[in-house]
Formats: structure tokens, sequence, C-alpha cells
């Protein structure tokens, strides 16, 4: 008895298990000096660069914001013209030279940089499905406050939302429409590995726009000013996620001898156990 329960047990896991859902993490590094950037907040097939991620396009637009005045003044965002977006070099001493992109505004003192100086600089990524940012590089970086020194926002928005209407916003708008769960202030090692800063991001959820700056006050629940903080970004690395149900085995026909002998063994149990029996 129960042997042949062991059996029933078995064909049952079986069973359950050829109708189970897989889900895999797909894995990319979106490199805006290698693969290029395009500025649109729709990316697609005819404006957007893309990354291949198993095996399908995805496409990525890039484009850079700035509030109109100091950092204690949550004032109007407004998108940086295409000249203000734009690639910086950084020579090392031993004269590798490394990219990376940063926004200039019209600001006073404005260092050409994405940063917190008298004002809130951010990039928005815009990916044409959801995906978690999982870390960034940057060639140059200035300023340490220690674990907040970058701020990862994603966001849910659609044709009337800020980034994407013509209606003015602050970033106290922005941040009312983030992803629960998907807002971050990380650290940046301050020791660069082959060049470049590299930032890990952690308990994310997906989204389909982006935020990255220096540390934003608005996405945060201190309203403490953190105004040192001056990076320009390289790349950026998400994961997408696949879901692949498993169909269930397909019957497999036994042939008449393998009929035979399966009988032959059932007949062999069944007279063991009414050997034991006597």
């Amino acid at each position: 008895m129960k042997f042949s329960k062991l059996i029933i047990v078995a064909l049952l896991v079986s069973a359950f298990s050829a109708y189970a859902t897989d889900s895999s993490l797909n894995e990319a590094t979106y490199s805006l000096i290698n693969d290029g950037i395009s500025q649109t907040v729709n990316p697609d097939a005819s404006n957007g660069k893309s990354v291949i991620v198993n095996g399908e396009a995805i496409y990525i637009g890039v484009t850079g914001w700035s509030d109109t005045g100091g950092a204690g003044n949550d004032l109007v965002v407004q998108g940086t013209n295409s000249s203000a977006l734009k690639k910086w070099n950084a020579t090392w001493s031993n004269g590798v030279v490394t990219s990376g992109y940063g926004i200039q505004n019209d600001d006073n003192g404005d260092s050409h940089a994405i940063d917190n100086y008298n004002d809130f600089d951010m990039i928005l990524l815009a990916f044409s499905e959801e995906v978690t940012l999982t870390d960034a590089s940057f060639n140059w970086l200035k300023g340490d406050n220690g674990n907040k020194e970058i701020t990862v926002a994603g966001l849910d928005l659609d044709s009337s939302s800020p980034f994407l209407s013509n209606d003015s916003f602050t970033w106290s708008d922005a941040a009312s429409h983030a992803v629960e769960g998907a807002i971050g202030h990380f650290g940046i090692a301050n020791t660069a590995e082959n060049y470049y800063f590299n930032s890990t991001f952690s308990n994310l959820s997906s989204a389909k726009y982006w935020l990255v700056g220096a540390y934003n006050t608005y996405f945060a629940d201190s309203n403490k000013i953190e105004n040192n903080i001056k990076l320009k970004l390289s790349g950026i690395g998400f994961t997408t996620e696949t879901d692949a149900t498993t169909p269930p085995p397909a019957p497999t026909p036994v042939s008449e001898p393998g009929a035979l002998a399966l009988m032959s063994i059932g007949l062999g149990l069944l007279a063991y156990r009414r050997k034991r029996r006597v």
C-alpha cells in the first residue's frame, strides 16, 4: 500500500510541475557612450536607440531636466535643450579618456554635470517596456555625503503627466507619479573601477520611466538639502522579467513489448506481496 501511495504522489508532483510557470530575469547594460542616445520620452523603432535583451530590442530615450531655482526652491522643471545634455570627457593621470553625460543649464556656476548645486538636475530614461534598474556607472564624480549621492525614481506616466505633457510642473509633481517601491537613494563608490565609479541599486520595483540624478530631496522623506554632489552618467544596468509556461509533455506511446514488460513487473510485485503475507 505504501508503495502504491508513493507512485500516486510522484505522479501528482510531476503533473503539477508540468504546468508550473517559470520566471527568469534578463540582465542588460545600456551604455550612453557606446550605444548612443536618442533624446525622446517616447522611444520606439523609429526614434529610439535600442539594446537587445533575450533576442528582443528594448528602445531607450534619454532627456535631461533641471528646475529653475535654487536647491531650496521647488520651482518649475524644464527640459534641457539638445546642446545642454551632452557628453563630456575626463582624462586620467595616465592619459586614459572616459566619457559621461552631464547637464548644463542657465544657473550661474553650473559645472556641466548632473548635480544638486543651486538646483536639481536629473536624467529621464524612457524605456519601451518595464525594467528594473540595477546599477549605474559614472566617469566623473565630485562630492561625497555618504549613502545619499544618487536618487533613482521609477515613474508611472501617461500623456497628461509631467515630462510627457506641455504643462509646467515641479519635482514634487514628478514625485507624486512615483511607482510604489521604485524610489531609492544610493551611494557611489568613491574609488574608480576600470576608470568608472559604480553604484549598485537594490529592492526596486519595475517601471518604464526612470529618473536618475544627484540626490534629490523631493523624492526623499527628509527636506535636508544635500548640495555637494556632481556626476556624469556613462551607463545604466537593468533587468527585464520573462515568464514562460512549460507545456505538459506529450504522451509517450508504449510499444507492445514495453506493455508486456510493465504487466510482468506488476504481476511480480503482486506475487511478492502475497508471498510476504503467507
